[in-house]
């Protein structure tokens, strides 16, 4: 009996770029097929369908009908996003999410239980550095470089633009359709990847912003600095910005010359991964002479092509649980919205009260 073949749709163009990366990947993938494509903005979705092929449809209400459509992609602006996967999940759809997730912790907690009540598997974007680095994970649970202790994640991009080649941001400077500003855009990930790696709660986030190029997209910041402290004694800091401008202050996504790193510290070496420079990994074992340098890691956000569908499809068929879940998701996001208190008190917050 032939595997079957997914049927898959893109709701919502706010962020093109991971649908143009889906469809992009699409026609060597086996397991799966883009249909369809659903978006307001008339003149994006007729270019963005036939581009690729896809059927088109004005609302994601039309898209979420279809019978014929097993897993949708939601990639909306942010504040589209909560009310569009609870509509995803009633419909019975799989669910592929965007990020940042929610507007809001309470809309997050409506829409991890309006998947957990469907049933559905649901893969986030903020959560896929479980996927794609499962192998480094193994390696600091194998002791590598001994306990970790600290962790530093850097990303310095430029700001997007709303649609390909438009020079404008767009609603990624919105504040009534964004929970933040560059932090959570570029960092969202890490706020569960550091827990993650390290392996304990964060108990206490410290945070900075400031407005160093784009001064015209306040109270939006384009840099923001995080401290955690974790309960079991390690901290991390994260660093999250849009002061790349070099040669121009918006590009598409990937941005252009971008700088991305993540450092782990342990009591008994260290390892630093780089997406800028190859070999992009270097290595610092417990006991060695002198750090080993590897070449590049796999892609970080999930193996290829296209990541984030193929674990969803092997959680579907095999009924396993995704290893990212929302609820990781939903923890992401509780340490970012903690960060942007704290950076609004100038107090430390403790992200679980």
């Amino acid at each position: 009996m032939a595997a079957k073949r997914w049927r898959v749709g893109v709701a919502g163009l706010g962020h093109w770029y991971s649908g143009f990366g889906l469809a992009r990947a699409m026609p060597e993938y086996a397991r799966a097929e883009l249909v369809a494509v659903a978006w307001p903005n008339e003149a994006q979705r007729t270019q963005f369908a036939s581009m690729f092929g896809l059927e088109s449809h004005a609302s994601y209400e039309e898209l979420l009908a279809r019978k014929d459509i097993d897993i949708v992609h939601i990639a909306p602006p942010v504040v589209d996003i909560p009310a569009l996967t609870i509509a995803a999940a009633r419909a019975c759809k799989h669910i592929i999410l965007g990020k940042p997730m929610a507007m809001s912790l309470a809309q997050a907690d409506e829409m991890v239980a309006a998947v957990a009540r469907a049933g559905v598997v649901c893969v986030p974007w903020q959560a896929l550095f479980r996927v794609g680095q499962a192998g480094l994970k193994r390696r600091l649970e194998a002791g590598e470089i001994g306990e970790v202790k600290v962790v530093h994640a850097t990303g310095r991009w430029s700001i997007a633009e709303d649609w390909p080649a438009s020079g404008r941001p767009g609603w990624f400077a919105d504040p009534a359709c964004v929970p933040g500003g560059s932090f959570i855009d570029e960092g969202i990930g890490d706020c569960d990847r550091v827990r993650w790696l390290v392996g304990s709660e964060v108990v206490r986030v410290e945070g900075k912003v400031a407005n160093y190029v784009h001064l015209d997209v306040a109270p939006l910041e384009d840099w923001g600095f995080a401290t955690f402290t974790f309960a079991n004694g390690a901290h991390a800091t994260l660093e999250y910005s849009w002061t790349i401008n070099a040669p121009k202050k918006t590009g598409p996504s990937p941005k252009q010359n971008a700088f991305r790193q993540l450092e782990i510290v342990g009591t008994r070496g260290e390892i630093v991964t780089s997406t800028l420079q190859e070999p992009s990994t270097a290595v610092l074992r417990g006991g060695a002479a002198g750090w080993d340098f590897e070449r590049r890691l796999p892609e970080p956000y999930g193996p290829q092509p296209p990541g984030a569908l193929d674990h969803l499809i092997d959680c579907v068929e095999s009924g396993k649980a995704p290893t990212a879940r929302i609820e990781d998701a939903r923890e992401a996001l509780r340490l970012a919205l903690a960060f942007y208190r704290a950076a609004r008190t100038g107090q430390p917050v403790d992200p679980r009260v």
